[in-house]
Formats: C-alpha cells, structure tokens, sequence
C-alpha cells in the first residue's frame, strides 16, 4: 500500500517537502489554513504600498498542480494523535497518516502581552499586512485633519519594536515613504515631518548578523531619518503610543 505523508503548513519548509517527494513512490496530502503560498521576506513591502498582494503570494494548488502524487486541501489542524497517527481539524473531520511533516512555521510574540496585540500587530500574514498598511496611510490622513501640533505629531510617529530583518525592513521603508513618496501629496503636513523610531532590547540591530554589517545597517537608518534606540525594553502598548521604562512615545 503507497504509504501516506501528510504536511501541515506550505510555507518555505512545507512546499520544499512537498516538492521534495514529487518522485517519491508516496501519497502526500498538504493542508494549510490558507490557500496561498507566501513569500514572507517581502510582507514589509505590501504593508507599506510597494507591493501588491500578488507580487508576493501564489496559490497553492497552481504551484502543485503538476504534481501527482500531491493532493492540497484547506483546513486547520486543531490536535495531533501520534498514537493513531492522526490529525484532527478545526471543523472536526480527521485526516490519517503514516508519515507526518509538521510546517506551520513560527509567529510573533508579545512575550505574555497579548493586550498590545490590538495596538501593535505583527506582521507574519497578508492579513497584517493589510492591517499595518492601512493604519499607516491613515495615520497621514489623519494628522492632515488634525489641528493640534501635539496630536498631529502623535500621528506622524511610527514605532516599530524589534529590529531583526523585518522591523530593520519595515522602519527603512517608513522613512522612505514619509520622505519621498508621500511628498508634495498633502496640503496641511509634510509627510517629511514623520518620525520612525526603531526600538531594538539588545545593544545592535540585526543580532543574526556580524557586528560590522549590523553597524552598517544602523548607519544607513539613520541616513534615511530612522531614530533608532538600542538596548531599550519596551514595557507598554497602548493606544496612544509606546512605553519603554519612564520614557514614553506617543505614536
């Protein structure tokens, strides 16, 4: 009997298995809780406007389509049984197997603060991307309405907490929107105005890196008008800003 391997996730580490096995004399079942593939290291681009979704996302079933020996189905799996070598999903159906590849990938934490999740989300999915993106460009649309100085500069500030690649990526392209592709587009601000702060725990950026390309990198923040705080621990988020210790920014 052909035996069985079932692959939750399509992510990078679920499609190479998937693809891996495509002349492997094997059943395989791909499950995952979306349709499309995603192209994690360009999120950034779609929350702030370079990108469209489909420039980074492809759907599943196109990318196996070839494939034979693979079946792409929509679901979430809720509970794994080792012991009967099984696989519940959300909507309570089952799904068996003889070999399991686990691939649903990591996630942001907010290290036991899930209530900053409403006011700082991450950004992992198409779904956060569109999220981030809108509050973004609201954020200018709303500081051109604001009559405030204090309240107008609360909008045009942008705190991204984490500098490993996606937050490095992300705060370079907020200052890259502010300065150059917002400008001469509103009336009342200068998008130009807008301050990016890039929060960061540990004493450089970019820790997965040697010290002389994450120094590098830092410079080139700056450059570009990005504040960037080292060895800073965020201790608040909240929906008028951020709270690092006795300092806080409202953003």
């Amino acid at each position: 009997m052909t035996r069985h391997v079932l692959i939750l996730g399509c992510g990078f580490g679920g499609l190479f298995a998937a693809r891996a096995l495509r002349r492997a004399p094997v059943r395989i079942t791909v499950l995952d809780r979306v349709n499309h593939h995603l192209f994690q290291p360009l999120l950034y681009q779609v929350a702030t406007a370079g990108l469209s979704a489909p420039a980074i996302a492809a759907p599943i079933r196109h990318i196996l389509a070839t494939q034979d020996n693979a079946t792409v189905l929509l679901g979430e799996a809720a509970r794994i049984d080792t012991s009967q070598r099984t696989v519940l999903l959300a909507d309570g159906e089952t799904l068996g197997y003889d070999e399991l590849i686990v691939a649903t990938g990591a996630t942001h934490s907010y290290f036991g603060n899930d209530a900053w999740r409403a006011h700082a989300p991450g950004l992992k999915t198409l779904e956060d991307a569109f999220e981030i993106r809108s509050r973004i460009l609201l954020a200018f649309e709303h500081a051109e309405r604001e009559s405030d100085p204090t309240r107008r500069a609360a909008w045009l500030t942008f705190v991204v907490i984490g500098a490993g690649a996606t937050g490095v990526e992300l705060a370079g392209m907020l200052a890259e929107i502010s300065r150059h592709t917002l400008h001469g587009e509103f009336r009342r601000i200068d998008p130009r105005n807008a301050r990016v702060v890039l929060v960061e725990a540990a004493d450089r950026i970019l820790t997965a890196y040697p010290p002389d390309l994450t120094d590098k990198a830092r410079l080139q923040l700056e450059r570009l008008g990005v504040t960037v705080w080292l060895g800073r621990r965020v201790t608040g988020v909240d929906s008028g800003g951020v709270q690092l210790g006795d300092d806080r920014i409202a953003a």
